[in-house]
């Protein structure tokens, strides 16, 4: 029955690939509803609330993912970037890559096979990748091609809910939807075919997971055995068209493979039926964001050495630089001799009040960061595990995030700040008892308003909003509203309608005053 199943579906293709082209896109579109299993209409399955408990952490998700020559395309780190941060293993098949890839797989698994770079009998290599993988005895397996990620939700919870969903409910695999990124990476194809694909990517380890034999383009890319199949609304970002050089690539490729008609003409670069609509940035997962820390610095190499070296202790992917404002010679020589990042900012009127240069130089930096997402930080913080991770995983294109402050004692604290002394100069700061400090007291809960400092905000609103005002502000009674309080409630809030939050599980430490008590 399967084979006449297959004979009558090639006899269909090659009849529909005689048609003129108007009748191919409707017999192709008839074809790819009818292939589609019948069902009650259901909706799709949501998670509610992201937030992990420790089962949900528990569960043992191995990534699986198939991949040939895809370092400079930049999809391989986006994909692994994901991927190490959803599951708690990863196996990749290497398919003959000439370009490094295999060696840059490594750098995230030692679950690294390699198989004979034939397309058109992948489903081989993924036979053997999955009796690798089910050696490693998972609960679940995510199957992604290199050019995929899930959207944002997925990196902060929404896998491992679903994970723990389907062994609630007796579900042993989950189809999600897929977005095409067409001619960039900030828009996505709407229209026929591109917005109807739909994959089983989550598969439950039920003991009967295999792959068939069979060879062939496009086949069923989920293993045979997963009885319970739920849709998912949480949808795979494809790149594989995000630039004109990639969607010409593909038409040669799959023409190359013996795709003909409509199925090929539709991968056209200037294909004139092509509808686009704009990627909303929440959507868009950190693994495809640059996130870049922005310090100041300007008379203490000692503070300058302390923060990088605090920063680099936490460092994951993301970036960190100075802005050496109106820095001595001495400071710029000492960025410059130990290869700490940073850019030079001179202000012309160096007898300027020095609060307003200082607005001045934050603008600069948050100017000329070269991050998708940035993080202002004074010159005399500490930072503690999990601080940036905690702070992303809160931010929206309706939010600026700060962290939570634990301060020297020096001055008072402000709102959610904590007095607490762990050293009153970067001499003085006792790593050790502030990290123990922050286990205690951190907790995965977001409040309105806070200390302005460090402070996450996605870089295009930062510039669409002119950045910090330079100075306070005197009022009419003699009062003054300080630059943050205009920026964040008149200029971002009032505005914008981007609010302040504080993240309470993003803890940083707080010399107070360190570069002016040199």
């Amino acid at each position: 029955m399967e084979k006449k199943h297959r004979m009558l579906k090639r006899n269909l293709k090659k009849f529909a690939n005689k048609l003129p082209l108007p009748w191919q896109k409707r017999t192709y579109l008839i074809w790819h509803y009818l292939n589609k299993p019948i069902s009650l209409p259901k909706g799709s399955i949501k998670t509610d609330s992201l937030d992990l408990n420790e089962a949900e952490k528990r569960i043992k998700i191995v990534g699986f993912l198939k991949i040939r020559n895809e370092v400079q395309t930049g999809h391989l780190e986006r994909v692994l970037k994901q991927m190490k941060d959803i599951c708690s293993d990863i196996v990749v098949c290497d398919c003959g890559s000439t370009d490094g890839s295999k060696e840059f797989a490594q750098k995230y698994t030692k679950h690294v096979l390699s198989a004979e770079n034939d397309f058109k009998n992948e489903i081989k290599a993924k036979a053997e990748m999955l009796d690798y993988t089910l050696g490693l005895n998972p609960d679940w397996i995510l199957w992604l091609d290199a050019d995929e990620v899930f959207e944002r939700n997925a990196e902060i919870g929404a896998i491992r809910k679903l994970c723990a969903l389907g062994e609630q409910r007796g579900i042993d695999g989950f189809e999600f939807p897929e977005m095409n990124l067409w001619k960039d990476t900030r828009h996505y194809r709407i229209d026929e075919f591109w917005n109807k694909g739909s994959y089983v990517r989550l598969w439950k380890n039920n003991g009967k997971l295999s792959f068939p034999k069979e060879g062939g383009l496009h086949k069923k890319q989920h293993p045979d055995g997963l009885d319970k199949i739920e849709k998912s609304d949480l949808a795979v970002i494809h790149y594989g068209f995000s630039s004109p050089e990639l969607i010409q690539q593909k038409y040669d490729f799959y023409k190359e493979q013996g795709q003909e008609g409509f199925a090929l003409d539709r991968i056209q670069l200037n294909d004139s039926s092509a509808r686009v609509k704009e990627m909303d940035i929440d959507r868009i997962p950190f693994s495809a964001l640059k996130v870049v820390v922005v310090g100041m610095i300007y008379q203490s190499t000692g503070y300058a050495q302390f923060v990088y070296d605090s920063f680099k202790k936490y460092q994951e992917d993301e970036e960190f630089i100075f802005v050496a404002n109106d820095a001595t010679d001495k400071v710029k020589d000492y960025l410059r001799e130990n290869d700490i990042p940073h850019l030079i900012f001179e202000n012309e009127d160096k007898d300027e009040y020095y609060l307003n240069r200082v607005y001045r130089a934050w603008n600069y930096g948050g100017m000329n960061a070269s991050g998708d997402i940035i993080i202002f930080v004074n010159s005399d913080m500490a930072f503690s595990k999990g601080w940036v991770k905690n702070l992303l995983k809160n931010l929206n294109k309706k939010r600026i995030v700060c962290s939570r402050l634990v301060e020297s004692g020096k001055m008072p604290s402000g709102e959610y700040g904590i007095s607490k002394n762990f050293g009153q100069s970067y001499k003085e700061y006792n790593a050790e008892e502030f990290e123990a400090y922050v286990e205690k007291i951190k907790k995965p809960e977001l409040k309105e308003g806070g200390l302005f400092m460090p402070c996450m905000i996605y870089k295009d609103i930062f510039v669409k909003s002119g950045g910090y005002p330079i100075g306070n502000r005197k009022e009419a009674d003699g009062k003054e509203t300080s630059g943050d309080h205009i920026f964040f409630y008149e200029n971002l809030e009032a505005k914008m309608g981007v609010k302040h939050f504080t993240a309470f599980d993003s803890i940083i430490y707080h010399v107070q005053e360190g570069e002016m008590d040199e």
